[in-house]
């Protein structure tokens, strides 16, 4: 790849080298958005919008079939982050795109899928600038200002009364910190309804739970997440910064947040669970509408790669009446911002 040295090498993810060459070493194939859907057949329309030229970063659009009866012809929203250490994955892999267009389909929501600046080219914050760039942009849909490209399917289907905010690992970090940025923002149409957090990628300087355990596989876990957060962190951070640190001595107080419901998602097998379970303590401590889910026996992102499963099945159930509740903020309350 290059003839310079590396500098930094994680087994099964990437190689840095010292000319800030990137080597990934994941399959990084790409897959098609589709206007017929899976299979011509069955699943969700999709198709990709550029939100920022300049930057690259783009949605990929999902639109599932909709029953005749539906109220008013408008389903919600759901803003997915995809996972990856900060520093591989894609809206548009194989994997992302298979498993958004059965959340789409079957959950009857539309999808908007961020395809972010990664690390270590763009360490954070650029992948949360990214991420609530495209809160930004759904907001300014939803205003369909004169001079404003709206786009036809989120004209005519999106309810921007009812957004959710999903992420899976480095994504579900992501969830949390675009959250916090938009506590403080005062959406003219937007309103953000829940936040889901799947086996989300947290850290810390101190080690807790399944960390602290013994045996080549925590070794090789604490050794891979050191390093997804040496090249991910800002420059000189440790992990107690509170972008890997939620509720660490640098993190705003969770009770001095504005929260919808929030769900979080761990799994048994997953080494990140302890900071997961971690997490929703803390936020349930502090005051707010939190529910998490254990799934015993399971790995970290297991429905992603078999999301056919039964406990995948009952997973996307779960998310899929989440979002359906029929319980709701009122956004034009300037006093609930709210937060995830």
């Amino acid at each position: 790849m290059s003839s310079s040295s590396i500098v930094v090498e994680i087994p099964y993810f990437l190689r840095l080298y010292e000319n800030g060459t990137v080597e990934r070493l994941v399959d990084q194939r790409t897959v098609p958005p589709s206007l017929q859907g899976v299979d011509d057949l069955e699943g969700a329309a999709s198709k990709d919008v550029v939100i920022d030229p300049q930057t690259g970063v783009f949605v990929r659009l999902y639109l599932p079939r909709l029953e005749t009866g539906n109220v008013n012809g408008r389903v919600p929203l759901l803003v997915y982050v995809h996972g990856g250490g900060f520093c591989i994955g894609s809206a548009a892999s194989a994997l992302c795109h298979g498993y958004i267009n059965k959340v789409a389909t079957e959950a009857k929501v539309i999808c908007v899928s961020v395809e972010y600046r990664r690390a270590p080219e763009h360490r954070l914050p650029v992948a949360y600038d990214d991420c609530f760039s495209v809160l930004e942009w759904l907001d300014r849909q939803a205003l369909a200002l004169e001079g404003v490209s709206v786009d036809p399917w989120l004209a005519s289907y999106a309810d921007f009364s009812k957004v959710f905010l999903a992420g899976c690992s480095a994504g579900a970090n992501i969830v949390h910190q675009v959250g916090i940025r938009a506590s403080g923002r005062n959406w003219d149409r937007l309103c953000l309804q829940g936040a889901i957090l799947v086996h989300p990628f947290f850290g810390g300087e101190e080690a807790i739970g399944c960390e602290l355990g013994a045996g080549p596989e925590v070794e090789d876990f604490n050794k891979l997440v050191d390093a997804l957060w040496s090249i991910s962190l800002p420059a000189g951070a440790d992990r107690d910064h509170p972008f890997s640190n939620p509720v660490g001595p640098g993190s705003p107080a969770l009770s001095t947040l504005v929260y919808p419901p929030t769900l979080v998602f761990v799994a048994g097998k997953d080494l990140l669970r302890d900071r997961g379970i971690l997490y929703y303590e803390s936020l349930k401590t502090a005051g707010k509408d939190v529910d998490v889910v254990m799934t015993d026996g399971e790995i970290h992102g297991f429905h992603m790669f078999n999301p056919n499963s039964e406990n995948a099945t009952l997973m996307l159930k779960r998310i899929s009446e989440f979002m359906h509740s029929s319980s709701s903020h009122h956004c034009n309350d300037p006093t609930q911002n709210l937060s995830v």
